[in-house]
C-alpha cells in the first residue's frame, strides 16, 4: 500500500488482551487476525515500521500474540488446504516469526492488473501516515497524534463572590425550612383554628397524623409522626372525641388528647325527643366524647338503675328513653361512663316515685310509659296537644278493631335516614318497631321525652279519637271514624 492521506484511517488498537490491525483502505477487505498480525510483522522486518522505545513492550507482545494466534489456528484447522498449513507454520521463535511473516507476505502478494504486485497490509513509518493508539477497557484512546496538543478540560471553579451567593442561598433555604418546622412543631405564629377530632380505637400514629392533617390541626404528617416516636405517644393518646386548635404545640395535642386532660367546661344542650344515636353525635361534635365510645358503654356498663332491665345488657338501645333531654356541662374529653351518668341521674330525679305508681295503676311498667311518651314526643306538634295524642294511643292499644297503632315515627326510627314522606315499601318493613305490621306498642322507646310528654303518657286525655292528621297549620285534626279521617285526608286542609 502506497503512502497516501488515504492511509490516515490504518490505526493500530490495542486493547487489554489481543494487539489487532485493520485493514480499512478503498478496495480492500478485513484480513484474519493472524494474516493482519503476520503483515504487521513483515512490515516491522521491511523497515517499513518500527517501534519506539516507549513501544518496546508491544513490540514483544506483538510476537507473542502472533505466536498464540498461529498456534491456535494450528490446534484447530488440522487437515486444512496446503496453502493454509504453509501459512501457518509452527511458530516459536521470533527467527519462525521473520520466516512466517516472509512466507504470508509472499502468499499475500498478488499479482495487480499490470502486472506488478499488490502489497496491501505493509505500513509507511511516515509520521503524516501512521498513528499509534493504545485502547484500553473503558473504550479511551491514548497516543501519539503528530502535531496535536491534548485538548485541556476546563474545571469548574467557584470565585470567592460566587461562592458566598451559593452559601448564602443554601443557607436561606434550610432557614425557611427550619422555621415553618418549627412553626408546626412549636405552634409559633399558625392562623387560629378549632376543630372537633375523633380518635378511633386501634388508631395508629399515622392514622392520627391524617387525622389531624385533614381538620387543619397540623402542616406535617411525618414531622408530627417522628414527634410522636420520641414522645412515645402511642402509650398516652386515648382513643375518642377532642377540641383541638393550632394554638397547641405537638407536645400539648399529645396531652389534649387523653381522656379526662381537660379542665375546659362545655355546656351542652339536648333538645327533646332526640334519639340516642343523634345525642352521642351532638356530644361527639362538642368534644365530650366519640360516639363509639358513648355506644360501648351504653350497651355494656351496669349502672345502677330501678328503671334499666339487667337482661339487656350487651344492647345499646337498652338507655333509648332515658338519656333525659336537658342542659348539660361536660369537661372536654370527658370520660364516656360519666357522661351518661349524668342523663340517667336526671331522668331518675325527674321521675318521681308517684310517677311509678301512677303507671302502675294504669296497668302500664315505667319502660311501657316511657315508650308511649317517646311516640306522643315524636308525634305531638306541641305539648298542647300531647295528651290528644296519648288518648289515641291508649284507645288503639285497648281496641279490638283498630290494634295496630301505625304511627309513621316509628317507621322513621327503623329507616338509615329519615324521610319526609314515607313510601309503601316503607310501611312493609319487617321490623318489631313497625306499627302497620306488628300490633302494640314497639319494643322500645323511639326517642328519649322530655317531662311533658312523660306527664301526658301519665295522663292522657278522655277522648273517643282513634285518629289524627296533620292539617297546613302545622297543628292534627283528631277523628272518632275513618271516614271522617279519610275524607280529610282527601281534602285541601290536609297538610300531610
Amino acid at each position: 500500500m502506497s503512502n497516501s492521506k488515504e492511509h490516515d484511517k490504518d490505526v493500530f488498537n490495542f486493547d487489554t488482551d489481543i494487539f489487532k490491525f485493520d485493514t480499512d483502505t478503498a478496495g480492500g477487505s478485513r484480513s484474519s487476525k493472524k494474516d493482519e498480525l503476520g503483515d504487521i510483522l513483515a512490515s516491522v522486518e521491511m523497515g517499513d515500521l518500527s517501534f519506539s522505545d516507549d513501544d518496546k513492550f508491544w513490540e514483544d507482545k506483538l510476537y507473542t500474540d502472533v505466536f498464540k494466534e498461529n498456534n491456535k489456528t494450528n490446534d484447530s484447522s488440522a487437515g486444512s488446504s496446503p496453502d493454509y498449513a504453509t501459512k501457518t507454520m509452527p511458530i516459536k521463535t521470533k527467527s519462525d516469526l521473520k520466516a512466517m511473516s516472509s512466507n504470508s507476505q509472499s502468499v499475500r502478494s498478488t499479482p495487480n492488473k499490470s502486472g506488478g504486485s499488490d502489497r496491501r497490509n505493509v505500513r509507511s513509518n511516515d509520521d503524516s501516515d501512521m498513528r499509534i493508539r493504545e485502547t484500553r477497557g473503558s473504550g479511551q484512546t491514548r497516543g501519539k497524534d503528530m502535531g496535536r496538543k491534548p485538548a485541556r478540560r476546563r474545571q469548574f471553579r467557584l470565585t470567592g463572590v460566587r461562592y458566598f451567593m451559593f452559601v448564602l442561598v443554601v443557607s436561606v433555604i434550610l432557614a425557611s425550612v427550619a422555621w415553618v418546622s418549627a412553626n408546626d412543631v412549636f405552634a409559633l405564629n399558625k392562623k387560629p383554628h378549632t376543630a372537633i377530632v375523633t380518635i378511633p380505637e386501634n388508631y395508629t400514629m399515622g392514622k392520627v397524623a391524617s387525622i389531624l392533617k385533614k381538620n387543619g390541626i397540623i402542616q406535617y404528617k411525618s414531622l408530627f409522626r417522628l414527634f410522636a416516636i420520641i414522645a412515645k405517644a402511642d402509650e398516652k393518646i386515648d382513643a375518642g372525641t377532642y377540641k383541638l386548635t393550632t394554638d397547641l404545640d405537638y407536645r400539648a395535642l399529645i396531652t389534649r388528647m387523653q381522656e379526662g386532660s381537660s379542665d375546659e367546661i362545655v355546656k351542652v344542650t339536648i333538645p327533646e325527643g332526640k334519639t340516642m344515636a343523634e345525642i352521642f353525635d351532638i356530644l361527639q361534635n362538642e368534644g365530650i366524647c366519640s360516639a363509639e365510645r358513648l355506644k360501648d358503654i351504653a350497651a355494656n356498663h351496669d349502672y345502677e338503675y330501678m328503671f334499666l332491665d339487667k337482661s339487656t345488657l350487651g344492647d345499646a338501645k337498652r338507655l333509648e328513653g332515658y338519656l333525659f333531654p336537658d342542659t348539660y356541662e361536660f369537661y372536654l374529653s370527658d370520660d364516656p361512663v360519666d357522661v351518661l351518668k349524668k342523663f340517667l341521674d336526671n331522668f331518675n330525679n325527674k321521675v318521681t316515685k308517684s310517677m311509678y305508681e301512677k303507671a302502675k295503676k294504669m296497668g302500664y311498667s315505667m319502660a311501657e310509659i316511657i315508650t308511649v311518651a317517646s311516640l306522643i314526643e315524636k308525634e305531638a306538634a306541641d305539648a298542647d296537644e300531647a295528651d290528644y295524642i296519648a288518648s289515641v294511643i291508649y284507645n288503639r292499644l285497648n281496641s279490638k278493631d283498630f290494634p295496630y297503632l301505625q304511627i309513621d315515627a316509628t317507621i322513621q326510627y327503623i329507616l338509615p335516614e329519615r324521610k319526609e314522606k314515607l313510601t309503601d315499601d316503607d310501611l312493609k318493613v319487617d321490623s318489631p318497631y313497625n306499627t302497620y305490621k306488628y300490633k302494640g306498642l314497639p319494643p322500645g322507646p323511639i326517642s328519649n321525652p322530655g317531662l311533658s310528654s312523660i306527664k301526658a303518657a301519665l295522663n292522657p286525655a278522655n277522648t273517643k279519637y282513634y285518629f289524627y292528621a296533620l292539617d297546613k297549620s302545622g297543628f292534627h285534626q283528631f277523628f272518632t271514624n275513618s271516614d271522617a279521617f279519610d275524607k280529610f285526608v282527601n281534602s285541601a286542609d290536609y297538610g300531610g
